[in-house]
């Protein structure tokens, strides 16, 4: 039997997805012979706050970063076209088990939360606190400031209208700094994030020492 090569197959999960833009984020921070190390930078350091921070509210419970935006007819209509999928793609029929397919459906439509309600969130001391290590985040004016300035750039990069932009890139390193040091909280001083290995955290630790700042 034939086994696929695990370069052609992608695992992964929302706190290695994390890691991986805050990889690169330290990446292009350190490597500007690229013309558009700005743009991926500003992109991602936006994945990595988004996604340490969906990490930092979620805990243990998935539900805590999804919301149901559909209303009831189309809920409706979106519940029997899984049920028809699990049915006829994966032969296992989810009718009669209720629970469950209350469970999937309820996931697989409730959307992820922007990533300013993520941070809200992760400022909400009932939600934050987790565990007795918990910490709740605190997001100074100037830190709000950058978000709000990288979120702009990624946005633009991102959904790229037809238009010219220019960047002063020189002036923008101040953003780098205080988005860096809300990552840091969410990553390693909220105490939330279930890290899995050692290996991962100290990931984190040596990823995020490549911030000279």
């Amino acid at each position: 039997m034939n086994h696929l090569n695990d370069k052609y197959i992608l695992s992964t999960n929302e706190l290695e997805n994390a890691i991986d833009y805050l990889d690169k984020a330290a990446y292009y921070f350190n490597n500007r012979d690229d013309k558009y190390w700005f743009k991926w930078l500003m992109i991602s350091l936006h994945g990595a706050l988004y996604g340490f921070g969906v990490c930092a509210v979620k805990g243990i419970v998935p539900e805590r970063v999804l919301e149901m935006r559909l209303g009831t007819k189309r809920f409706e209509q979106k519940r029997k076209e899984i049920i028809d999928f699990y049915r006829n793609d994966l032969r296992f029929d989810l009718e009669g088990n209720e629970k469950i397919l209350d469970r999937t459906v309820e996931y697989n439509l409730s959307q992820l939360l922007s990533i300013h309600e993520i941070l809200e969130k992760c400022q909400d001391e009932s939600i934050m606190k987790q565990k007795l290590s918990s910490k709740t985040l605190k997001i100074t004016d100037l830190q709000q400031e950058a978000i709000n300035r990288m979120v702009s750039y990624r946005n633009d990069f991102a959904h790229f209208k037809p238009k010219d932009i220019s960047v002063i890139t020189a002036s923008e390193g101040w953003i780098v700094k205080e988005v860096v040091g809300v990552i840091k909280f969410l990553a390693l001083e909220s105490c939330n994030i279930p890290y899995n290995n050692n290996y991962s955290l100290q990931k984190v630790v040596r990823i995020l020492e490549k911030f000279d700042l």
